[in-house]
């Protein structure tokens, strides 16, 4: 008896629940059949122009406000963006928190959660500025600088309400967003659909945006072929249209003067012919003029004074607005507004296009578990695990209702299988400029793998072949095999006095294994065969690294959740390797090596974060490889830079290495830096604990930089009581 009553309780339950979820279908058909028996059926049409199009929210208000009925709404680009949540039930208060309370500038970027990369990304990820395709002709140019990841992501959030709803015509107010198919050129209108499709496909800028797939169809920007859409608002029915135009006029001759600006009107030309066709077609037009010559479509870091140019727009158009609304016998139906989003019980998780990830993969990264209730905060975090990987470059998904109580989670891949050449820059006082040129190619050698071509030419110079094998890539596991070749010329010190050089030489040959594709700890393990060469050798009994070939075993311990690889704000770093060589093991000489690092950013507040380093090296045997020597401020591929203030690099070599730090980074600007650090450390011929003070050495350093395109810029500006005040300048990301 108790179940039969669960069971009628759950029934109704759901019954709730599905008419909640599908509420405005039902408010469309009363507001249909109200509006049938009025003469005057009013089509809105939105304009495109980028963050021109903030202003259309003004000139809604200001409709609003004198009373007219809203039956249809068209819009391109921007113009889709705002009208196609005006239509599925927004109101224009809250189309303005939205434009107020989210950061379009990050919006339109891809930035991926570093705490979700791949163990073996986070080995080379953050090095290069420009990534393009490489294809059977050779290197081109890349469709698009954004993928639009996160507004696909910001899209599919604020229609959640929508997702179940395949005819835009059931909207609160019937809505077509126009795009332009890529192969023919021709004006796409999407009436029906995934509602965040069809406004990605709309908003699809060419070269910003990549171009927007939709079952096999490709799609850009509807600017250039519809950027005014009046027709499209005639063919849903309206007898009546209201055009709002924000886009720029074309540019007097006299601000033609550099070559982006020529490209710019020559883009423009057949946008505006096709605009003055649909401008004449419209009953009553809105240009808001106070937006041309002053503001472009970029400028979305100017929400407020856009929103306030269309609200004063509106206002002047107010008594027109009025004039029209008295031509409609039924007025406005009242408009809520959407709710807070809620969470659905998801019954099943439907995953389409991986073909490089097996779904048992994906499903544990998305951690789901039948019968789970999901909101889209839950689902941002899951999608963001799958789309930091680099082998990922869109992850979207949809709630579908199911027959039952249930719902439906369906989670579309488009993976990144394209072979690609990057390149990276840098450069640093005293060493100068250096280049950074990697490719990467997947399923080279064979079906199931990843290979990276990598050389850095500067001052040092390294070569590097790496191959994986990982089979399937949801295996975590894989090996790993490098081929590496190294130079560079090192100044010898005693006693802060340079009396010695040379130029070491290596060829580095390295078999692993390890969890490369497990985005958590990484446990890695293997050989390593070096063949070591010193040339133009100046003082050669000064030198105490050993020019011996070798092999040694090596075991590596990596955390690394940090948030960022330039300037983190919160997160730690944690390596712990130790290598043992051995004439046991056939090898020609015998020693040791072990390093333990440790660096964590403390978060106080937003824009405050302390921070501190523990670092400790510590070797035994009479020869000692140079690569196992601890030299402050010179990079290292594994641990970076270990930095000690007012040291030059190579000034001390030391065989035992105990070093300390702490400090704090402020943010006081948007990607604006500056940092400060207290150092201590001891710098040992024999490993002791005997903290005395005697042998203790102590730096501090200030730094002031910024995130730019070229990467982290850093001015540093530090002392120690070994040395005198020094100063450097770094650009670009450290390689």
């Amino acid at each position: 008896m108790a179940s039969g009553h669960n069971y009628i309780i759950i029934k109704w339950l759901s019954i709730i629940i599905m008419l909640f979820f599908l509420q405005i279908n039902t408010s469309d058909a009363r507001q249909l059949s109200e509006t049938d028996g009025d003469t005057l059926k009013v089509g809105l049409v939105l304009s495109g122009g980028g963050a021109l199009g903030l202003a259309h929210i003004g000139v809604i208000q200001a409709i609003e406000e004198a009373g007219i009925r809203i039956d249809y709404i068209t819009g391109t680009s921007m113009g889709s963006l705002v009208g196609g949540l005006y239509a599925i039930g927004y109101t224009t208060d809250q189309l303005l928190d939205i434009a107020r309370s989210n950061n379009f500038m990050e919006l339109f970027t891809e930035q991926r959660n570093r705490r979700y990369i791949t163990n073996y990304e986070r080995t080379f990820e953050d090095k290069t500025v420009a990534s393009f395709p490489i294809s059977r002709k050779g290197i081109d140019l890349p469709v698009g600088i954004i993928t639009g990841q996160n507004v696909y992501t910001f899209l599919s959030r604020l229609t959640w309400n929508v997702h179940g709803t395949e005819e835009f015509d059931h909207f609160p107010i019937p809505f077509a967003a126009i795009a332009t198919d890529l192969e023919t050129g021709g004006a796409v209108v999407f009436r029906d659909g995934y509602l965040p499709d069809a406004l990605r496909a709309s908003i699809s800028i060419p070269s910003v945006f990549t171009p927007h797939e939709i079952n096999g169809n490709i799609y850009i920007d509807g600017g250039l072929i519809r950027n005014i859409p009046v027709q499209d608002a005639l063919d849903l029915g309206a007898n009546y249209t209201i055009a709002v135009d924000v886009s720029s006029p074309l540019m007097p001759k006299d601000r033609l003067n550099t070559l982006a600006d020529i490209f710019t009107q020559s883009f423009y030309f057949r946008i505006q012919e096709y605009s003055e066709i649909q401008r004449n077609l419209a009953d009553y037009l809105v240009e808001v003029d106070e937006l041309h010559g002053r503001y472009t479509a970029a400028d979305f870091d100017k929400v407020e004074e856009l929103i306030a140019i269309g609200q004063r727009a509106g206002k002047k158009h107010v008594e027109k607005f009025r004039e029209i609304a008295s031509q409609q016998t039924i007025p406005p139906p009242p408009r809520p507004g959407v709710g807070a989003t809620g969470s659905l019980p998801i019954s099943q998780i439907s995953i389409h296009g991986n073909t490089i990830y097996d779904s048992d993969y994906i499903l544990n990264q998305l951690e789901f578990e039948p019968g789970m209730y999901l909101n889209p905060d839950i689902i941002e975090q899951k999608v963001t695990r799958l789309y930091s990987s680099q082998y990922v470059n869109n992850v979207t998904y949809r709630v579908l209702p199911n027959d039952d109580y249930y719902y439906t989670l369906q989670i579309n891949i488009s993976e990144n299988i394209r072979d690609e050449f990057k390149v990276g820059v840098r450069y640093e006082t005293g060493t100068q400029a250096s280049i950074l040129l990697q490719s990467n190619f997947h399923n080279l050698l064979h079906s199931g793998s990843l290979s990276r071509v990598e050389a850095r030419l500067g001052d040092r110079q390294n070569y590097l072949i790496d191959h994986i094998y990982f089979g399937v890539m949801g295996s975590r596991l894989a090996l790993r095999t490098s081929v590496q070749y190294q130079s560079e010329n090192v100044e010898w010190f005693s006693e802060r006095e340079r009396i010695s050089r040379f130029k070491h030489e290596s060829l580095r040959g390295e078999l692993s294994w390890a969890n490369y594709f497990s985005t958590n700890n990484m446990f890695e393990t293997g050989i390593r065969k070096d063949f070591t060469n010193h040339s133009d050798v100046i003082n050669p009994d000064s030198i105490r690294a050993t020019s011996r070939d070798y092999h040694a075993f090596f075991l590596r311990f990596t955390r690394d959740r940090q948030n960022r690889r330039a300037y983190p704000t919160s997160g730690e770093k944690i390596i712990i390797e130790g290598f043992l060589s051995d004439q046991f093991f056939l090898s020609p000489i015998n020693f040791s090596s072990a390093k333990f690092y440790y660096n964590t950013y403390y978060p106080v507040t937003n824009y405050f974060s302390l921070t501190n380093t523990i670092y400790g090296g510590y070797s035994t045997g009479t020869d000692l490889p140079w690569s196992y020597w601890n030299s402050p401020n010179r990079y290292d591929e594994i641990f970076g830079m270990k930095r000690f203030g007012g040291l030059n690099r190579y000034e001390i070599n030391s065989r035992n290495l105990q070093l300390a730090s702490v400090g704090v980074q402020l943010e006081p600007f948007h990607h604006r830096f500056i940092g400060a650090d207290v150092y201590a450390a001891r710098f040992l011929n024999n490993w002791d604990f005997n903290f005395t003070g005697e042998d203790i050495e102590y730096g501090a350093s200030l730094t002031v930089g910024a995130q730019t395109i070229l990467g982290p810029i850093k001015a540093i500006f530090s002392t120690s009581s070994l040395n005198n005040f020094r100063a450097e300048l770094q650009i670009g990301h450290q390689f």
